[in-house]
Parts: C-alpha cells; structure tokens; sequence
C-alpha cells in the first residue's frame, strides 16, 4: 500500500486540530442534531420478525445438542 505525502499531512492536520480541543468538546453532541427515523413497511417488518425468529430457534435447536 502506497502512503502519499498529502495524505500524512493531512491526518498531521486533523491530529494537530483535535489535539487543541479540550476532550469534553469532542464527546459533546449538537443539540439540534436531527433524529434518525426509518421508516419499514409491513411487510418487511414481518419478515424480519420471522428472521429473527428463525434465528433464535435454531440457536435453541443447536444448543439442545
């Protein structure tokens, strides 16, 4: 793999931004962040409880043996 100059110094860059931010400004989340919302129609919602279903009886099935 084939490391170019630019791309050292840019992590240089980042490294050197983040390391004059006080920690507690990194963990900090904006508060207007929006929420992520999905949205699955019926029918795959069926089918990924029959998914998850399936699963966890065939991990009861392989554990009884």
């Amino acid at each position: 793999m084939t490391i170019f100059p630019f791309q050292v110094s840019e992590a240089n860059q980042v490294y050197t931004r983040l390391a004059k931010l006080k920690p507690s400004t990194i963990l900090e989340k904006e508060p207007n962040e929006p929420q992520d919302v999905v949205n699955i129609s019926a029918e795959a919602k069926k089918k990924q409880i029959f998914e998850q279903t399936r699963k966890e009886a065939l991990q009861r099935i392989r554990q009884v043996e």
